[in-house]
Parts: C-alpha cells; sequence; structure tokens
C-alpha cells in the first residue's frame, strides 16, 4: 500500500475575478517537488500547466500573465460546447493604468521597492515596451526580476501578500495596456517618461526610458539582431540607443548634452516604435499561434478520462488538488 503523498499548498493561491468570470488559482507541491500551478473555472474545468516551477511566486506570474493575456474567458468551458467568447474591449485587463494607480506603482518603485537595483516607473516602461514589442515572446518569471532588481527567481521582501499581488497585478496590466495599444490600428502608445524644465522651457527627457528598453533588448539580444544589421532598422533604433546605450557610438557625448538634444531624440523614438513594432510582427504573430495551440491542446475537461491512463475521471484523479502523480 502506497503511503498519501503530503501536499503543501502555497499561501498564493487564490480566487481570480476578471473579465465577469471567477477563477481559482490552486499552487501546490509535495514535500520533494516543484511547484504545480492549476486554474479551475467557475463549472470545475481544470487547467493545469505541463511544466512545474521552481517558485509558487513564479507559477502565480504564469498564471497572472496566461489569464490577463488570454481573458478568463479562456479557460472556460461549457459541457463540450466551443469555448465562450467575450469581446476583448470587454476585458478591463487590457485597459491601460488610470493616473492613479500609475501614481500608485511609481510610489512603490520609488520609495518601497527595497533594493539598489529597482527600476523607476519610467525604465518599467521602456523595459515593457522593448518586451512587448521586441521578436520573441519573454515569460514574466524571466523579466521581472529585473524590475525588482534581484537574482533569479528572487522577489524582494514584500510587506504581505496583498500587496504583492497588487504591485504584481498592476505591473502585468501596465504590460498589458502596452499590448493592447499596440494591437490597435493604427498602433496607440503613450511612453511614460520625464520632462524637466529647463531656461523656462519644457523638454521631454527619454533618458531612463531609454535605458530601460536597452534592458529588455538585452533580454534577447541575438533575436534583436537582425533589426540592428537592418539599415532602416539601425536608424529606428539609434535614438534608443543614444540615450540608453553603454557606449552605444563614438559622437553619443556630443549628441546628447543638452536638453534641447535629449528633447528631439525622444520625439524620434516617439516616430519609430510604430515601425520597429511592425519589423517584428511577422515573427510575434507566428510564435502566439503557436503557443496558443499547445496552451489549448494541454486543458483537460475534469469529467474527461485522466490522461495519465489510470482509467479515472480526470477530476478523481491527477485532476484533483489532493494528488500527484
Amino acid at each position: 500500500m502506497t503511503d498519501d503523498i503530503e501536499i503543501i499548498h502555497s499561501p498564493l493561491a487564490q480566487t481570480y475575478s476578471a473579465g465577469g468570470h471567477t477563477l481559482r488559482i490552486e499552487i501546490y507541491r509535495s514535500a520533494d517537488s516543484l511547484w504545480i500551478l492549476e486554474v479551475v473555472d467557475e463549472g470545475g474545468t481544470s487547467t493545469v500547466w505541463d511544466d512545474p516551477f521552481k517558485t509558487d511566486r513564479a507559477a502565480l506570474e504564469a498564471a497572472f500573465l496566461a489569464i490577463e493575456t488570454e481573458g478568463a474567458h479562456s479557460f472556460l468551458t461549457d459541457a463540450g460546447k466551443p469555448r465562450q467568447e467575450v469581446p476583448a474591449n470587454g476585458n478591463e485587463l487590457f485597459e491601460p493604468l488610470t493616473e492613479e494607480e500609475l501614481d500608485e506603482l511609481e510610489h512603490f518603485l520609488l520609495y518601497e521597492l527595497d533594493t539598489e537595483e529597482g527600476m523607476t516607473l519610467d525604465i518599467l516602461d521602456g523595459f515593457l515596451h522593448a518586451i512587448v514589442i521586441g521578436p520573441v515572446f519573454i515569460h514574466p518569471h524571466e523579466w521581472l526580476p529585473k524590475v525588482w532588481g534581484t537574482e533569479d527567481d528572487e522577489t524582494p521582501p514584500m510587506p504581505s501578500v496583498e500587496v504583492f499581488n497588487r504591485v504584481l497585478q498592476l505591473i502585468m496590466r501596465h504590460y498589458n495596456g502596452i499590448v493592447s495599444g499596440f494591437s490597435m490600428q493604427p498602433p496607440e502608445f503613450l511612453p511614460l517618461w520625464a520632462t524637466h524644465t529647463f531656461e523656462e522651457q519644457e523638454f521631454d527627457d527619454a533618458e531612463g526610458w531609454a535605458y530601460g528598453f536597452c534592458e529588455g533588448v538585452k533580454l534577447s539580444q541575438p533575436a534583436w539582431q537582425a533589426l540592428l544589421d537592418d539599415s532602416e532598422g539601425e536608424r529606428w533604433y539609434r535614438p534608443i540607443g543614444l540615450l540608453g546605450g553603454d557606449d552605444y557610438s563614438a559622437d553619443q557625448m556630443e549628441l546628447t548634452t543638452t536638453p534641447a538634444q535629449r528633447h528631439v531624440l525622444a520625439a524620434a523614438i516617439g516616430n519609430n516604435l510604430p515601425y520597429i513594432h511592425a519589423f517584428w510582427l511577422p515573427m510575434r504573430e507566428a510564435v502566439n499561434e503557436r503557443q496558443r495551440a499547445q496552451r489549448m491542446s494541454n486543458k483537460v475537461g475534469r469529467n474527461e478520462p485522466c490522461p495519465c491512463g489510470s482509467g479515472k475521471k480526470f477530476k478523481k484523479c491527477c485532476g484533483a488538488p489532493s494528488q500527484l502523480h
């Protein structure tokens, strides 16, 4: 007789409401295993991620990403009928952050994120723009430590689970807002960079934003090389590199010294972002379709036979949070 396996449930497990629907995020493991992520919809249908996670926070980030990029409706089933479709404009998770929410996020990054390398709001915004419009998908567990200024798979100390959830939701909603803006025709975007007053004139200063963008590019530098090797692509990227890159060019210093020069470069960045986005669009669409198809193939109804071959219903076998096989 096999001893029962003790299951450890993460305190990050939670009920998550979005788009008019409620999902249950379950995160659990045995004493000697990695964390398992499961999302259960209102009808009891379970979606279990194939790959386990090193930390429960990484699992929660993956759940937020899937729910907020695909929509809560993508996890719903109705007695074998086609999945319910909800208009994209009905999903508030893709709405840009309000001014109050941006202020809340900025305050956290400035005053509550207790790490030396943590990002400010303008750096974060540039960083996320590079991730959103770049050539490849980068999972949040890869880029969030860069936001916190911590080592891989680490997050800084938080006052509570509630604070962690709130900040993570704000960051993911800001990410989604950028995604949503670039999906418009024509693209709609509003980079968040600084403005400074000099000799009674106001100038845009995108130095921090451009630094964040360059940090985002570094996450997948080899994939970006095609744009940097293209003559037009290099021209589009040049204002970003001049303001945010390290030793980008020999004339970098003389072109970025005055507020007026930085203002002109910021304007050029705003003009060039749609071209960078369009350059990578075919590759991103192909990758997204493949990932969407893979995720759909992993969905198993709780009343369907368990794929482990036990002969039991999925909800009574691997689909039960209390069982691991």
